[in-house]
C-alpha cells in the first residue's frame, strides 16, 4: 500500500496525479470514516418551520456508499393538506458529464410515507387548516404528537449497523430525566452519554438501557428495532418517574387543623 501527499511548490508542474491524491483523500477519507454506517442522516440536517417552508440545515446524508455534502440550507415549502405528508431526500447520479460524476440530492413532500429505495425520510407532519407547524416541544411525550408538528420518530438517521432514533429525541428524553431527577446508575449513566454524544447514540445503546429498565417484560429483538416502540418505552419510563413522584409528595403532605 501506498499513501502519497502531494507537495506544492513553486516552479513545480501541477499533475493530474497530485490532482487525483486530493480527490481521493478529501472524499475517500471520510467515506471510509463511515463505510458500517446505514442509509440515512449521518450529522446535522436540523428542520425548522420558516415563512410557510421547512427550512432542512446543513449537514451529511449517506446513500449507499456515498456521502453528500450540504453545505446550504434547503428550503422547502408547504402548505396545511389535513394528512400526514414526509419531507424526503431523494437520491440520484447523473452521468454524461467526462470530467465528472453529479451526486444530486433533491428534497420533496410527498403523501406517501413509504420509502422508495432511493429516498430516506428527514421527518413527516400533519398540519390541519387554520393550524401552525411548530417545530418545538413541551416535554418528551410531545415529540410524538402527530398534529401540526414536525415529528422525527420516523426520521432515517444513519447508525453503525442501524439506524438510529433522532438526536433531538434522545437530547429532550436525557433533559427530562436531569429535571425530574435521575436516579440510579443506569439513568445517570445514560442521560450522560446522551449529553455527551450531542444525542448521536447507536441503536445498541438505547436498546441495552431499555432491556435494563424494563428486565424481563422486553423479549423480541425486532420490536426495539422499531422507533415508535423504543420511544414508547422511553415515555413509560418518564411516566413512571412522574408517578412515584407525585405519589411520594402527596404522601409527604400533613394536614394542621
Amino acid at each position: 500500500m501506498e499513501n502519497r501527499y502531494p507537495l506544492f511548490a513553486g516552479g513545480r508542474i501541477l499533475k493530474k496525479e497530485a490532482l487525483w491524491d486530493l480527490r481521493d483523500y478529501s472524499y475517500g477519507g471520510i467515506q471510509l470514516y463511515y463505510m458500517d454506517y446505514t442509509d440515512g442522516i449521518v450529522r446535522g440536517c436540523n428542520v425548522r418551520v420558516e415563512d410557510n417552508c421547512l427550512v432542512v440545515g446543513k449537514g451529511i446524508l449517506k446513500y449507499g456508499d456515498f456521502l453528500y455534502l450540504l453545505q446550504e440550507e434547503a428550503r422547502v415549502p408547504f402548505a396545511a393538506e389535513n394528512r400526514t405528508v414526509a419531507l424526503k431526500a431523494v437520491f440520484s447520479v447523473k452521468e454524461g458529464n467526462p470530467d465528472y460524476l453529479s451526486y444530486q440530492v433533491d428534497f420533496l413532500l410527498d403523501r406517501d410515507v413509504e420509502r422508495e429505495e432511493n429516498q430516506i425520510e428527514i421527518c413527516r407532519f400533519h398540519l390541519r387548516q387554520g393550524s401552525v407547524l411548530r417545530d418545538t416541544y413541551k416535554d418528551f411525550a410531545d415529540m410524538g404528537t402527530e398534529y401540526d408538528t414536525v415529528n422525527l420518530l420516523h426520521a432515517t438517521v444513519s447508525g453503525r449497523g442501524q439506524g438510529r432514533l433522532h438526536p433531538k429525541i434522545l437530547l429532550k428524553y436525557a433533559e427530562t430525566l436531569q429535571r425530574n431527577g435521575a436516579n440510579g446508575v443506569e439513568d445517570m449513566a445514560f442521560c450522560y452519554h446522551i449529553l455527551q454524544q450531542n444525542g448521536e447514540v447507536e441503536r445498541t445503546v438505547v436498546e441495552a438501557y431499555l432491556r435494563d429498565k424494563w428486565k424481563n417484560e422486553i423479549t423480541m429483538d425486532a420490536e426495539m428495532q422499531q422507533n415508535e416502540i423504543c420511544f414508547k418505552r422511553l415515555e413509560a419510563l418518564l411516566n413512571q418517574r412522574t408517578d412515584n413522584r407525585d405519589k411520594g409528595l402527596r404522601q409527604r403532605v400533613i394536614f394542621v387543623e
